[in-house]
């Protein structure tokens, strides 16, 4: 069944979610998956987009595909790179969803120090959508990272938040070079993901987001 955003969800367990969101830009297929380490299947069209995704993978200790299909003209990289977080973002819902049963952090915290850039994420899973960033370095202030925007980057971010019901904030501290400054980003935000997916039996059957 297609949900409002247009994905339509194929398979889910609590080790395993596939979806596929399509719009009129685009279509977004994502596999995560918790099981025995394997080769990741990226293909977003962007060189470094695709780097940063595999960080968040290995950080994440998941098994991730994503890739992205036109669906009529070729989209700008903004509107890919939203509509792979926004999807990415769905998948992890569902599969805390799963996972709630038996009782999961539901919320994360990690800072990662990559050569002169150090930059921290935190994650709660709520089921609020909030996107936050604070104490702004050289290295964020980019317009231009490798092949991509820094703005489509913070994209990426925004559209996990939607697509998760999740609060995401990130506080820069340090970073003047751009690739490291925002790979720094992405590994935190993996790490921070691990730690929210992290078991709690303590937390088994309770509802997200109340106290």
């Amino acid at each position: 069944m297609k949900s409002k955003l247009g994905i339509v969800v194929s398979e889910i367990s609590d080790q395993k979610v596939a979806l596929t969101r399509t719009t009129l830009e685009s279509k977004i297929s994502v596999v995560v998956e918790d099981s025995k380490r394997r080769e990741n299947k990226i293909q977003t069209g962007n060189r470094f987009f695709n780097h940063m995704l595999a960080g968040i993978a290995s950080r994440a200790c998941l098994n991730v595909d994503l890739r992205y299909e036109p669906t009529s003209a070729e989209p700008f990289d903004h509107v890919i790179v939203e509509d792979s977080g926004l999807s990415f973002g769905r998948a992890i819902r569902e599969l805390i969803d799963k996972r709630q049963i038996a009782g999961i952090n539901q919320c994360g915290t990690f800072t990662v120090a990559f050569d002169e850039a150090l930059v921290a994420v935190t994650l709660g899973f709520d089921g609020r959508a909030y996107t936050f960033f604070q104490g702004e370095v050289p290295g964020s202030k980019l317009e231009q990272v490798e092949d991509i925007l820094s703005t489509s980057l913070r994209q990426f971010f925004e559209g996990f938040a939607q697509g998760a019901g999740c609060v995401v904030q990130i506080q820069f501290f340090a970073g003047s070079d751009g690739h490291h400054t925002w790979e720094a980003t992405f590994k935190a935000f993996g790490e921070a993901l691990r730690e929210s997916l992290a078991p709690c039996p303590f937390r088994a059957g309770t509802t997200i987001g109340l106290k």
